[in-house]
């Protein structure tokens, strides 16, 4: 079962950049805002509003409370702001009002006024100026007595604050920032895990392959672990499989390309040569070839080669070329034709097809073919075949173009014996790392016997020298002897 803990953080991880970046630029360029903005000064004075009307003190603390809200309302009217404006020329009703905030403190006698202005002693001197000017209006117009206590000159300014600013902008890039992730997962229609695959195209699941780190795209399978057993695995599915569905042509195939296919077959053709069975891995991707790069061979002679000879009547060797290791052999593409959709169609593929499901020399077939979607070679291809593996890049390819692939498969009446999930990132779903990791320290002196072949890495130009695994597969078994 799918821990929710390690989907939150895989999604984390895919879209810390641009969390990273929503909260760098809102709070940087917020921080640099407010440094620029001229900072604003609040002094605040207090008025005390009390009544002497009565000789019971809790009456005339009773009418003071009641007073407060309808004073504080009075603080602001023209009467008791003229006087202050005719003091300062230039200053307005207008312009003055935005400066004042008037605050009646609940169940107190107390009015606060605060003046703000980027001059903190305009600020002090227009508070205490206005407080005595309402103190006046009130002793001479009104029943109560106002009493002012001074503002005093502010040395802080109440606004811009710069780290507090930054820090509420950089929250605010934040929120944006996952607004932005979830509108992205929501329009993503990419699936999230490994099941997601199985359920919507309903087939088997033979192997999840790791996602590999750059480190291990550049070392062979042999040296990486999780590369080389999810390529075990895939060997042992398909021995099983073979069981009770018995076939020998089998085409590995993506709906895109980039998703692993080539790599994935090439090493699943080595593996399955190390549990001893007689191999043959044919490159039949006729416009982007990559397995003679893979295993270093001449492709001067090829698949197409055995076409366009076979136009000629001409009997062709359908074995391909040698590798070190014995049970293994690869027939490269060959020199690409400029037609392969209409060569794959023609009397002469049907024949050829025959004899490779007929011969008896391998066990199986592995054929390597070009993504379904972009071009029609792939569909013409499966109909030839026993048996098909669908690789999923499932970081890379959506919904609908695997359902359109499965249909392509279909529609050529292809048998589609399971899924190949490659670069998955859901360590729930067949990442050995941490159980070989344990097992390499435990591990006995125990001298195992390992063919000496060229296992592909799945490094981006899939090359891998023959010479240097040989060196280095050699001082293994020194070492252990």
């Amino acid at each position: 079962m799918r821990n929710p803990f390690t989907r939150y953080m895989l999604l984390a991880k895919r879209w810390a950049w641009i969390m990273v970046l929503g909260v760098v630029l809102c709070g940087g360029a917020t921080y640099v805002v407010t440094k620029l903005m001229h900072p604003t000064y609040q002094a605040t004075a207090f008025l005390v509003v009390s009544f002497d009307t009565s000789n019971s003190g809790y009456d005339n603390t009773s009418a003071a409370l009641e007073a407060v809200p309808t004073y504080a309302q009075l603080i602001t009217s023209p009467k008791v702001l003229n006087p202050v404006i005719a003091q300062h020329p230039g200053l307005t009703l207008k312009t003055l009002l935005p400066l004042i905030v008037v605050k009646p403190q609940s169940n107190t006698q107390i009015i606060e006024l605060d003046v703000s202005n980027r001059d903190p002693q305009l600020a002090a001197q227009l508070a205490n100026e206005i407080g005595q000017s309402f103190s006046q209006f009130s002793n001479t117009q009104l029943a109560a007595t106002v009493q002012v206590l001074p503002a005093q000159t502010p040395t802080d300014p109440t606004q811009p604050k710069p780290s507090t600013d930054a820090l509420i902008g950089a929250l605010v890039g934040l929120g944006l920032s996952l607004t932005l992730v979830v509108a992205f997962e929501w329009l993503d229609d990419r699936m999230d895990n490994p099941d997601e695959v199985e359920e919507l195209l309903h087939q088997e699941l033979l192997t999840v392959i790791p996602y590999l780190s750059q480190r291990e795209r550049i070392k062979n399978a042999e040296d990486t672990p999780p590369l080389a057993e999810g390529c075990r695995i895939l060997c042992a599915s398909l021995n099983a499989l073979q069981e009770t569905q018995h076939f020998k042509l089998i085409l590995v195939t993506s709906a895109l390309g980039g998703e692993g296919k080539s790599t994935i077959a090439a090493n699943l053709a080595s593996f399955m040569a190390m549990t001893g069975k007689r191999v043959l891995l044919v490159d039949a991707d006729l416009r982007h070839p990559v397995q003679h790069q893979h295993f270093q061979l001449d492709n001067h002679n090829g698949l197409s080669n055995s076409f366009l000879e076979m136009w000629a009547q001409v009997e062709v060797e359908l074995t391909g070329q040698a590798t070190e290791m014995p049970t293994l052999r690869v027939l490269t593409a060959g020199v690409l034709p400029s037609n392969p959709s209409e060569l794959l169609q023609s009397q002469l593929a049907q024949q050829l097809f025959k004899r490779f499901r007929e011969t008896q020399q391998f066990d199986y077939i592995i054929f390597d073919s070009a993504p379904l979607l972009p071009v029609a070679d792939t569909q013409i291809l499966a109909g030839y075949m026993d048996a098909t593996i669908l690789v999923v890049d499932i970081s890379k390819t959506a919904r609908k173009t695997l359902v359109r692939a499965k249909q392509i498969l279909q529609r050529s009446h292809a048998k589609i014996l399971g899924l190949a999930i490659n670069k998955s990132r859901w360590p729930d779903y067949g990442d050995s790392r941490d159980y070989l990791g344990i097992q390499a320290k435990s591990k006995a002196d125990i001298s195992l016997s390992i063919p000496e072949t060229p296992i592909v890495s799945s490094s981006p130009n899939g090359k891998v020298k023959d010479e240097e695994i040989t060196a280095a597969l050699r001082q293994s078994r020194t070492g252990k002897e």
